[in-house]
């Protein structure tokens, strides 16, 4: 009979389990939260002196809130609460389990710094809980395409540093295209002078957006007409994006789909490695800023620059 009684055994850590932890500017479909078992905190947001916490039972349906902002309506919006996100990352604690947290772009909110604050007092609390807050520089549909993936690499088995070192990779590859109908949403939010705004919308202008490195959304070039726009963002992408790593890519809209299916067509006829196209509603709280009509773009490139299309 063999002798097992000096055989080295090497048996590998278990890898502690984490959860992936998100807020609702992700703009996901809400059954996509429940389904991958990711606990998520609703943004406020305020239209008419009545509050509403986005993707709760709480909340405007999609089509209601852009009626309201096209017919007046002025909306609002509240960064991630202490309290709130405190009270999720306490129970993960208390379950024995560590939390990996994707925020909101920091330089368009005061969320991300929350979030660190939060960690720091969970983890003070509770020493072995290990927290991971990731700034994801997106927005939108751009933050949800992080997401995404971040969830396909958990379920492939990574752990949460090497999940938080691929987020922070992924990042800053996860490029954002974003154009707007009504140039005078962007005025009010402080991106566009109010003169810019009157005589671009007599002219028809239609500013393509894209986010920075910082997370910061940006204009880089005016396209008169609204097909004009749609065809520029596909030739962005066209010039942007990296074949092997886009055979799925998002479009988000803002009451919009029939500009949003337009634009994957003229994708897929352009560049055929793309087989599918997740197309997503953008949410109250990113929409009451870019307003009723928006079209965005998400997919993996190269780098955030945009280069000029001619």
């Amino acid at each position: 009979m063999e002798n097992f009684e000096n055989t080295e055994v090497v048996e590998k850590e278990a890898k502690k389990e984490y959860v992936i932890v998100t807020d609702s500017t992700t703009d996901m479909a809400k059954e996509y939260y429940a389904e991958n078992n990711i606990p998520f905190i609703g943004m406020h947001y305020t239209v008419d002196d009545d509050e509403y916490i986005q993707y709760s039972d709480n909340s405007l349906d999609i089509k209601t809130f852009y009626d309201k902002v096209r017919n007046g309506s002025m909306p609002k919006t509240s960064q991630v609460g202490y309290d709130d996100l405190y009270k999720i990352f306490e129970e993960i604690a208390q379950q024995g389990k560590d939390i990996f947290y994707l925020s909101f772009s920091g330089a368009l909110s005061g969320s991300y710094q929350t979030s660190m604050l939060v960690a720091k007092d969970i983890m003070e609390k509770y020493p072995d809980c290990r927290v991971k807050v990731v700034d994801s520089v997106s927005a939108c549909g751009g933050e949800g395409f992080l997401l995404h993936h971040l969830v396909i690499r958990r379920n492939q088995g990574a752990d949460l540093d090497e999940l938080t070192e691929y987020a922070e990779v992924l990042k800053y590859n996860t490029i954002h295209i974003f154009t707007v109908d009504d140039l005078n949403h962007l005025h009010r939010g402080g991106r566009l002078s109010k003169v810019s705004a009157v005589f671009g919308t007599m002219l028809g202008i239609k500013p393509i957006l894209y986010f920075n490195d910082k997370g910061q959304l940006l204009p880089y070039s005016k396209v008169r007409g609204r097909k004009q726009s749609l065809v520029a963002m596909a030739k962005q992408m066209k010039a942007k994006y990296i074949p092997d790593e886009n055979e799925e890519i998002f479009i988000h809209d803002a009451d919009a789909r029939e500009d949003a299916e337009y634009l994957g067509k003229l994708i897929m006829d352009m560049m055929p490695e793309v087989k599918k196209i997740r197309y997503g509603d953008i949410g109250a709280v990113i929409g009451a800023h870019a307003g009723p009509a928006t079209v965005a773009l998400f997919f993996i490139g190269k780098d955030r620059e945009p280069v000029e299309i001619k």
